[in-house]
């Protein structure tokens, strides 16, 4: 039974048996090879690489060093290399199949295009591929740990976090995604071998090298260089270098997107740099406009927008050196798409967003230096908390425990009755009680990004019955969790037992005035304390058991993943609530204000130490309160996708180039006064 919208991925009772014809791999890749062929357009399609034609990218054979040895490349004994390894951009796959390994290096500098040309490989080797042929998937690297994961176990959580049907299990229990990685059925294209640290760069190697099948990697040249020197080439792999546009290419292109008036201006620019090189404006544009990322931003910025004029770009005054140039041109790209004149992306009668160009560089800027701090690219909603100091973190959860007073100031004049002393010290003594409790709470959370690690993951439930034939959960994995939570549970109960017992002495020498029964009081106090640390640590134990929990491999899209972790918060949240109130309140001191007051502490803890409450907490108050994102950041960074400033790879973001990324993180630290 599937709770779909109601319950989002909770399944009840027994799961349906899967297939058991022979050719359930077959049909795992053709259903996962028309998901990858759907997302590759849909990103060319994005990036308007067929409109009007795509850039005439060309590349020549790289040097011997970055090669194997052709013999090792051939797979028997050759003497000779008849390969030539030249092509443009629709032959690629001409080029790739001409390599016997079938594996490849794909180098070129910053915005040569290797990324465009990856998926462009992927779109033609699909195109009419034979049923049992591999599937190429675009994996961005970034991320990528080879000390921690080889390279098949990382491909695995890769296709579960981005193709969540490949989770299906066989009868033996092994996951579909299992299957396809350790069978071959999977051709990576890893994409930015130069974004993983350089200390890894010759593990990085090693595992590639180990990996058997085909395979495509993009890297810039100097960092490949480099690990090939260290180590050694990727065995088996040939490798081509991307070439430079040529002045001819680039005007034809930046003509053929634009009107007949704007052609005019650019005949002028390119007439310059031909009939003057040695002059300072054209050395300084004339690298520029040979590079594919440039002159498709330098499309964007003067063939979209009718009052730009590229003659400006000659101007030496405004840009001395060709950094000015580019960091004009990355910085003009934003104020373009977010243009109100070149907005495109809204629906029809929808409503305009209320950022400014100024705004977005703000909180963009916010999101690349969050970025480039973890040095990765992958920017995901359950990390931003970890844009935040640990101190901010920790006070914030305090802040939110103190506030969370108000809410139970009723159930402690219940509580401590009518007399006109007692309201007034209760209300002082849970505050103390609370804020006690949230400093735990903050330090227990803390713990998630403790020594490197990235914060707390999202999650989802499965409640199944587990039939015969299926494997059990590891039990290992299972004890780990219940300990964790039991650990949560016993330090807050402590921090709360300490708190209630100094508020249970002071009652009797304040209020009762008699002072000496106040170890009586502290000793009450801590154990009900303790009390309630051992019931939230036993509930959640409870919710671990009859759940799994999952890291990001579970869901194709990064909102689909942030519905199903708010639906799990909400059932654990409830369900500690409840059973903490029932188990402390009505049964332990047999009092409905207790019941109430225990189990909306316990809801609370549950809540705010869950990924979806860092998230409400963090990103969806305190940072648009600041001003460093939005009120709304998911529609904020769905819109930054479907302007160009952001690309999706699967359930993650990233954005559109690593130097539009370190452009506005140097321009939000350097010049934080203009954002």
């Amino acid at each position: 039974m599937q709770v779909g919208n109601v319950h989002g991925d909770i399944v009840v009772g027994p799961p349906s048996s899967p297939p058991s014809n022979g050719d359930e791999p077959a049909d795992l890749a053709a259903a996962l090879a028309h998901r990858v062929h759907g997302l590759s357009k849909r990103e060319d399609e994005h990036r308007r690489i067929y409109d009007p034609r795509p850039l005439p990218v060309r590349w020549h054979r790289a040097t011997d060093e970055l090669f194997d040895h052709w013999a090792n490349i051939h797979g028997r004994e050759s003497k000779h290399d008849a390969t030539t390894l030249t092509g443009s951009f629709i032959g690629i796959r001409e080029t790739y199949e001409a390599i016997p390994s079938r594996r490849l290096v794909i180098l070129g500098r910053a915005g040569a295009g290797k990324t465009v040309l990856a998926h462009r490989l992927i779109l033609a080797l699909l195109e009419d591929r034979p049923r049992t042929a591999p599937v190429p998937i675009l994996l961005s690297l970034s991320d990528w740990n080879p000390r921690v994961h080889n390279l098949r176990t990382w491909l695995v959580g890769q296709l579960l976090r981005d193709h969540p049907f490949l989770e299906k299990r066989d009868r033996a229990g092994h996951r579909a995604a299992e299957l396809l990685a350790n069978d071959d059925w999977i051709l990576p294209v890893l994409d930015g071998f130069d974004e993983i640290p350089q200390q890894y760069d010759r593990d990085a190697v090693h595992e590639i090298s180990r990996f058997s099948g085909p395979l495509v990697v993009t890297s810039r040249p100097h960092e490949y260089t480099q690990a090939a020197a260290q180590a050694r080439a990727l065995s088996r792999a040939a490798a081509i270098e991307l070439d430079n546009l040529t002045p001819d290419e680039s005007r034809t292109y930046l003509q053929a997107s634009t009107g007949k008036t704007r052609t005019a201006e650019w005949d002028a620019v390119f007439d310059q740099l031909r009939n003057s090189p040695d002059a300072t404006a054209s050395q300084n544009l004339l690298p520029v406009l040979t590079t594919p990322l440039m002159v498709t931003l330098a499309r964007a910025i003067y063939n979209d927008i009718p009052d730009h004029h590229p003659g400006e770009l000659l101007d030496t005054g405004r840009f001395p050196t060709r950094d000015h140039v580019e960091e004009h041109l990355l910085g003009a790209y934003l104020d373009t798409i977010y243009d109100p004149r070149n907005d495109t992306t809204r629906p029809t009668g929808a409503s305009p967003p209320t950022w400014t160009p100024h705004r977005t560089r703000r909180w963009l800027g916010h999101l690349a230096t969050h970025l480039t701090k973890r040095d990765t690219h992958d920017l995901t909603w359950w990390q931003l908390p970890n844009t935040l100091h640990r101190h901010t973190r920790i006070l914030l959860i305090m802040a939110t425990g103190l506030a969370f007073v108000l809410a139970n100031m009723f159930t402690a004049m219940l509580v401590y009755g009518r007399d006109a002393a007692a309201p007034a010290f209760g209300l002082v003594a849970i505050s103390g009680i609370t804020a006690a409790g949230g400093l735990a709470v903050g330090l227990v959370n803390e713990l998630s990004y403790f020594r490197g690690r990235k914060g707390r993951e999202p999650s989802r439930l499965h409640f199944r019955l587990r039939r015969r034939g299926r494997p059990k959960r590891s039990l290992r994995v299972f004890l780990m969790k219940a300990g964790a939570e039991a650990f949560t549970g016993l330090t807050i109960g402590l921090a709360i037992g300490l708190a209630t017992g100094l508020e249970e002495g002071l009652w009797y020498v304040l209020v009762a005035t008699d002072p000496d029964r106040f170890g009586y009081g502290f000793a009450r106090g801590l154990m009900i304390g303790l009390e309630t640390g051992l019931a939230i640590g036993i509930t959640n134990i409870i919710v671990s058991a009859l759940g799994d929990t999952n890291a990001p491999e579970d869901a194709i899209s990064p909102w689909q993943l942030l519905a199903t972790d708010r639906t799990t918060t909400l059932i654990q949240t409830t369900t500690t609530t409840s059973s903490v109130g029932l188990m402390l309140g009505l049964v332990a001191y047999q009092s409905w204000p207790w019941a109430v007051l225990f189990g909306c502490v316990a809801g609370a803890i549950r809540l705010l130490l869950s990924t979806w409450g860092n998230w409400l907490l963090f990103v969806r108050l305190w940072l648009p309160l600041t001003g460093r994102l939005p009120w709304r950041s998911k529609r904020f960074l769905e819109d930054a996708y479907q302007r160009g400033a952001l690309r999706q790879p699967g359930a993650v973001y990233q954005f559109r180039h690593a130097q539009l990324r370190n452009h506005l993180a140097h321009q939000h630290r350097t010049r934080p006064h203009r954002w």
